[in-house]
């Protein structure tokens, strides 16, 4: 498929007639990104993971053509809820919301939904949205991927390994305040940057379980590393790495052949009466 240039890969920027130019122009491939609303230390906004994993999108989507959908500021943050600013909504509200969402994408034409997670609160409850997709066909496939590690490449990329100095760093920290660098560095307040958020150990009496505070029990302030590490070199390499990653998903999908015909398969065995009969003839209306 040739690729056309799109005005704007942003839904909402798009005209209507310049939407349906861009559903056949991408494929029919979307992304919908879903970040959260929570404290991020003092030197990171509020709503930082949907404006983050938004922005790489949309900065991924103009190297492989995709319609990202408008950002989504709604995770699941419960375990933030005791943080000023946080908006933590119940999980049954944010699984009704992307269920109609996803629809709507579906309806207008965009048959294959990336759901890339900006946020580590919805490593539990975005696979379980996920799973849901078994319970009745859909006419369009999702396909569930987050930015590496909330920001942050494997520790086999030696060059990233190389640049780091922190070895606790998941929220706020090195890793996240670098990708904000190379994001929108003025949004980062870098006279505001934290003391490090280092772990407590006030559940280690426990044998190996968890509980609903493990979060807060082990950091119980803002941070969960050292945003005073991160540096410019840093800004610029995780920026591109995640942005090259998620156009990499974008082009796996786009050629993706059987994740459809799976899904046909499985709800024919599901259903024996649409294998037996096959589907339902339309009926001419009475007159």
């Amino acid at each position: 498929m040739a690729k056309k240039s799109l005005r704007s890969v942003q839904w909402e920027e798009m005209t209507s007639p310049e939407f349906a130019s861009a559903v056949k122009a991408t494929g029919g491939v979307c992304i919908l990104t879903v970040g959260a609303m929570e404290r991020h230390g003092e030197h990171l906004p509020l709503g930082n993971d949907s404006l983050a994993v938004h922005e790489v999108a949309i900065r991924a989507a103009k190297q492989e053509s995709a319609v990202v959908f408008p950002p989504n500021y709604f995770g699941l943050t419960l375990e933030t809820r005791n943080q000023p600013g946080s908006v933590a909504l119940r999980i049954e509200v944010l699984m009704s919301i992307l269920d109609n969402v996803c629809d709507e994408i579906g309806r207008n034409g965009l048959k294959k939904i990336i759901i890339l997670n900006g946020h580590g609160g919805n490593e539990n409850f975005l696979p379980t949205f996920l799973a849901t997709q078994l319970e009745r066909p859909r006419g369009y496939q999702l396909y569930l991927a987050r930015l590496s590690a909330w920001y942050s490449p494997p520790d086999d990329d030696t060059t990233w390994k190389a640049m780091k100095t922190t070895t606790v760093d998941w929220h706020a920290g090195e890793t996240e305040t670098a990708m904000d660098l190379g994001l929108f560095p003025d949004r980062v307040r870098k006279d505001k940057l934290n003391k490090p958020g280092m772990p407590t150990k006030r559940l280690a009496h426990l044998p190996p379980m968890s509980t609903a505070y493990w979060w807060t029990a082990m950091f119980p302030g803002p941070l969960a590393g050292d945003p005073s590490a991160a540096t410019e070199e840093q800004a610029r390499y995780i920026v591109d790495y995640e942005v090259r990653k998620v156009a990499e998903f974008i082009r796996a999908v786009k050629q993706d052949r059987e994740t459809e015909k799976v899904a046909a398969e499985f709800f024919e065995a599901v259903d024996p009466h649409r294998v037996l009969y096959g589907p339902r003839k339309k009926t001419r209306p009475l007159r």
